[in-house]
């Protein structure tokens, strides 16, 4: 008697599921990032600016579902490039990738000019978000704050209490993508003020000499700045963050200031008489001995620095 065995039939080879790489792949770029911020070889690395780039996950999650089992090699590449472009718009632009200007939602009482009174207001944080436009933050409001925009609308939220001012302003709709808007604010002169501008590509003038400033600070993109720093009370800290920008800081006479500059491709240089050059540090003579002075950082991916 014969055993037989029925003859099998082929099996069907076994598909491995590809696991997906952009989790590890952004862990990497992220931790090799921050080991090379740590170790000073990239200074203008910002938390925000890696915080920033949300959206990236999604893309790389979309491509990984859509195409990484079909073409495993090529969305591998896609997914390399794309987490190493993300990583160095980081780096290098810091002022573009900024939490604060995403917004989901326009106001529905957009205007062209707005006046916010003074009242019995003891200080004002004054915050500004604008796109690609001309810009000028000057003093000598008679209120508050007056603000006006030309070709342009803003979006004014004030939350103010009874004695602290937080006023917060935004262009509205379109405008914001346009070039040709010049927006001006005015505070008063004799009001502390918090400054925060967060601005993409356009031209700003921000002239604070005759502002009471306790602080500021400014993250712009690929725009022209010129700051006139302020007559201080006490030690005033002005931190400005840039991407590829041309920076021009004006000491007036009666001010000391230090104008520390750091980042990816950043030049520096003084005309400035009273001011002297060391490093990546300028300073005007009377800064090391007096409680009244102004201490700016600029931090940049490409920027031009230059101290009159």
């Amino acid at each position: 008697m014969t055993d037989t065995t029925a003859p099998q039939p082929p099996s069907e080879p076994v598909r491995r599921r590809r696991r997906g790489l952009f989790w590890p792949l952004v862990l990497i770029g992220v931790g090799l990032v921050a080991l090379l911020a740590n170790y000073g070889f990239i200074t203008s690395l910002s938390i925000a600016s890696i915080l920033a780039l949300w959206p990236v996950l999604l893309i790389l999650l979309g491509i990984d579902i859509a195409f990484a089992r079909r073409w495993p090699v090529p969305t591998l590449a896609a997914e390399v490039a794309i987490i190493a472009g993300a990583l160095l718009l980081a780096v290098t632009q810091p002022a573009v990738l900024s939490l604060g200007t995403i917004s989901f939602s326009d106001c529905d009482n957009a205007t062209s000019q707005s006046t916010i009174a003074r009242g019995s207001l003891a200080s004002l944080a004054l915050r500004l978000d604008a796109g690609g436009s001309r810009v000028r933050i000057v003093g000598g409001a008679t209120n508050a704050v007056e603000a006006s925009a030309d070709r342009s609308e803003l979006c004014v939220r004030d939350r103010s209490t009874s004695t602290s001012g937080d006023v917060r302003i935004s262009q509205a709709g379109r405008a914001q993508f346009g070039g040709d808007q010049e927006i001006v604010v005015k505070v008063a002169n004799d009001l502390p003020l918090t400054l925060t501008v967060n601005a993409g590509a356009g031209d700003f003038l921000i002239d604070l000499h005759d502002v009471k400033v306790n602080s500021a600070r400014m993250s712009i993109g690929a725009a022209s700045t010129t700051l006139v720093l302020p007559h201080p009370t006490g030690d005033v800290a002005i931190r400005m963050d840039g991407g590829a920008s041309s920076v021009v800081v004006q000491i007036p006479s009666d001010v000391e200031a230090r104008i520390i500059v750091s980042g990816g491709l950043v030049s520096s240089n003084t005309t400035n008489p009273r001011a002297s050059k060391s490093g990546n540090v300028i300073e005007t003579a009377g800064y090391a001995t007096t409680k009244d002075r102004v201490t700016v950082t600029v931090n940049g991916g490409a920027t031009s620095v230059s101290v009159q």
